[in-house]
């Protein structure tokens, strides 16, 4: 729950410099994009609903995780860069 209050913050300290209030920023933009991707280190969550359910080896996630997620962030922060330069 304290990850949330400090993007909150960050996107509040963001739209307070915005001059277009009604406008996303480009920051505001991917903020959003990183934050959604969220690069998960480790997996808690999924390690342990593996291990409850019996799983052999539940950290065997971990990589598969790291892949997903870094590749999310590169194509959201790649595709947002592509955007704002058609803008």
């Amino acid at each position: 729950m304290q990850q949330h209050h400090f993007g909150l913050k960050a996107m509040k300290t963001m739209q307070d410099k915005n001059p277009k209030k009604d406008t996303l920023t480009n920051s505001m933009a991917m903020f959003i994009i990183i934050n959604t991707a969220s690069i998960q280190l480790i997996p808690t969550t999924v390690i342990a609903i593996r291990s409850s359910l019996g799983s052999n080896n539940p950290t065997q996630i971990i990589l598969p995780v790291w892949v997903a997620t870094i590749s999310a962030a590169i194509a959201g922060v790649t595709a947002a860069k592509i955007l704002m330069k058609k803008h």
